[in-house]
């Protein structure tokens, strides 16, 4: 699957401003010619303030088309792991991995 280069640079951006332990994109919408006109991202970061973080994220980081942003700390995102049906385990397991901290 080819990643959009809006979605390849808004996670590039995403790793510069807050170093997240995992990002994934888990939905987009494509127009009449396969090009992407909005999409949805996941986010693992350690923060202690996640409505804080995710305010930064959408005034700092500017993106061409549309994008809704979901974000986890670690100790959720693991959490979450733990039960098959959380929303969580769906986008691990139908979003495509953009970042892992582990692999870098």
């Amino acid at each position: 699957m080819e990643i959009s280069p809006h979605v390849q640079r808004l996670a590039a951006e995403i790793r510069a401003l807050c170093s997240p332990e995992k990002i994934y994109l888990y939905h987009a919408k494509f127009d009449l010619h396969q090009q992407v006109t909005s999409f949805k991202i996941c986010v693992v970061a350690a923060t202690g303030d996640k409505a804080a973080l995710e305010r930064r994220i959408y005034l700092e980081l500017d993106c061409d088309i549309p994008y809704d942003l979901s974000l986890y700390t670690p100790e959720e995102w693991e959490a979450c792991m733990k039960n098959p049906h959380s929303f969580a385990v769906t986008i691990r397991e139908k979003g495509v991995l953009l970042y892992d901290q582990a692999e870098a």
